[in-house]
């Protein structure tokens, strides 16, 4: 690892976006990108042959990403006349704080799980980087087919002895 940036890639932290930069995130095609560009920098013609798309498309998605500060321009190389650009995305995870969430309707609902886990702060962070990886390899497959968005939340959850200790400092 180089430097910071390289470390807080790997470690799957979030990078905060706006409301225009969410909006571009708005294309699982654009989220393949930015999880293919989020290791070894890439052209997009190289982008392209990864996931299976045509170079011309992916170029456009690429500066778009790059006109919204999602991705960066890592070097310029010079090959045969032309300017190779690499780019590499800031991060795999972003967060909006204007996003609450798909509405599915009901005819689209495929699938809704949900669990109760007990967990260590570090359980818990290995957890969550489990679930990181899982998605994140998904994002980064050449695939096809319909479009699913895919939405998990994880918080704590009130305790017992929490809703009792309430309850006597209310009597």
């Amino acid at each position: 690892m180089n430097d910071f940036k390289d470390q807080n890639r790997a470690l799957g932290s979030v990078f905060p976006i706006n409301e225009e930069q969410e909006k571009l995130l708005q294309s699982a095609l654009r989220i393949k990108i930015i999880q293919t560009l989020a290791g070894e920098p890439l052209t997009s013609k190289q982008a392209a042959e990864r996931l299976g798309k045509t170079p011309g498309n992916v170029h456009y998605h690429i500066q778009k990403l790059y006109e919204g500060g999602l991705l960066e321009l890592v070097r310029t190389e010079a090959a045969g006349g032309i300017i190779q650009k690499f780019y590499r995305s800031k991060s795999a995870w972003f967060r909006s704080a204007e996003f609450s969430g798909f509405q599915f309707p009901p005819e689209d609902m495929v699938e809704r799980f949900t669990t109760r886990l007990t967990l260590s702060d570090s359980e818990l962070q290995a957890f969550r980087r489990d679930l990181m990886d899982l998605i994140t390899g998904w994002e980064a497959k050449a695939t096809q087919g319909q479009e699913y968005g895919v939405e998990m939340a994880i918080g704590r959850l009130p305790q017992p002895h929490d809703n009792e200790s309430n309850k006597e400092a209310q009597s």
